[in-house]
């Protein structure tokens, strides 16, 4: 079996008076991880943990066996975390493509191409013409464009209508489809994470509430929303 391209052990962050504990958890090659659960509940915290942009209190966080805090440039260039809010340069989409493809060896102009056709953005376009979900996609899109092994997702269908998340999940799909790769997707677009995700880890005010197998999680004659509200973690 493939060693896992995430696991903490015994992991804890404080900031001020709210704690995240993570007593253990796991993320394989190829799995698509939803980590779901209320506002406040620490999925963002744990976002930035695993890219190494937090350190932990406690407790160990290997990301591609690598400690993503002292060996940071090594992790995040295999590992790459896209949010709503996360900046971009002013250019034009293309000419910004370009100058990010410079950074990264494994940049595949190939699938770039797809994306801006999969997206509908326009390279002529610069971010300051975008709506937010067309910004949305322009951050999806510079995440997948150089094919990182870890693909860490906070909240990315934000302001995507019907079509843009079907694209954002088809993409997601691809990504882990190629077997070597993994993702982890923090939504509140729990009927999205249903339909793609293997695994969930589920948080509720700094703790795991529930973590496993997606199908052994939900059953059949529920949703994820109605198992979220019977967890207590709505």
């Amino acid at each position: 079996m493939s060693a896992d391209l995430i696991k903490l052990s015994q992991v804890v962050r404080k900031q001020g008076a709210f704690e995240l504990r993570v007593p253990s958890w796991r993320v394989g090659p190829g799995e698509v991880v939803g980590l779901v659960g209320p506002n406040g509940a620490g999925k963002t915290t744990l976002l930035r943990l695993v890219a190494g942009l937090d350190s932990p209190t406690g407790g160990e966080i290997a990301v591609v066996g690598l400690d993503p805090v002292r060996e940071h440039t090594r992790v995040r260039s295999q590992c790459a975390f896209m949010w709503d809010d996360q900046p971009v340069f002013k250019a034009p989409i293309g000419r910004m493509l370009h100058l990010l493809s410079g950074y990264y060896p494994s940049w595949d102009s190939a699938l770039v191409e797809t994306l801006l056709e999969r997206f509908d953005l326009s390279p002529q376009a610069t971010p300051g013409q975008l709506s937010r979900g067309q910004g949305t996609r322009l951050r999806l899109l510079i995440a997948l464009a150089w094919r990182p092994r870890v693909l860490l997702l906070d909240e990315p269908a934000a302001g995507l209508d019907l079509s843009g998340r079907q694209a954002l999940l088809e993409s997601v799909i691809e990504v882990a489809g190629s077997g070597d790769r993994s993702v982890v997707i923090s939504s509140h677009q729990l009927a999205d994470v249903e339909r793609i995700c293997d695994r969930l880890l589920v948080l509720n005010k700094g703790q795991v509430v529930q973590e496993g197998p997606t199908d052994t999680l939900v059953a059949t004659e529920r949703t994820l929303e109605e198992a979220m509200v019977a967890w207590g973690a709505a």
